[in-house]
């Protein structure tokens, strides 16, 4: 079962407007009148190559129930985690930098104490299908959790 991304607009017309003030930089530079000066241009030029670099590696982003395990994809990273070893799945309400496009996350925990942060557009039917096919996780007022995890509540 995929579920697909949850995107905050308002973090989407943040990062457009960014966007397109640093694309404009460079046009406008060579739409000005004489001389252009090579190292302005080049630098210029280097913000557009950086904004492909960070998309590229955190779009396409979505998750996947699957049989062999819980598959994320954000951009060109791609991640099978097995069901026995999810220790912890939590909701969080957070503004730090993430590969996700969202203040509402969820903090995934494996035994081996990888982290993965998400953002699921329909999280309480995730959270359902999760519950589905791991047994050792119990639900949680907030999320599921193992009942010795350290994150307990």
């Amino acid at each position: 079962m995929r579920f697909e991304t949850k995107f905050d607009r308002w973090l989407v017309v943040v990062l457009a407007i960014a966007a397109c003030a640093t694309f404009s930089l460079p046009a406008s530079l060579f739409l000005k009148p004489g001389p252009h000066p090579t190292p302005q241009i080049v630098a210029a030029c280097f913000v557009p190559v950086l904004w492909f670099i960070v998309l590229s590696g955190t779009l396409p982003q979505y998750y996947e129930v699957s049989l062999d395990g819980l598959f994320i994809r954000q951009g060109w990273k791609k991640s099978l985690i097995p069901y026995a070893s999810l220790i912890e799945v939590t909701p969080q309400s957070d503004s730090r930098s993430a590969a996700v496009f969202s203040t509402d996350r969820i903090l995934i925990v494996t035994q081996d104490n990888k982290r993965f942060v998400i953002a699921v557009a329909e999280d309480e039917r995730f959270f359902s299908e999760l519950a589905k096919r791991c047994p050792q996780l119990e639900r949680r007022a907030f999320g599921l959790g193992t009942p010795l995890s350290p994150l307990a509540i």
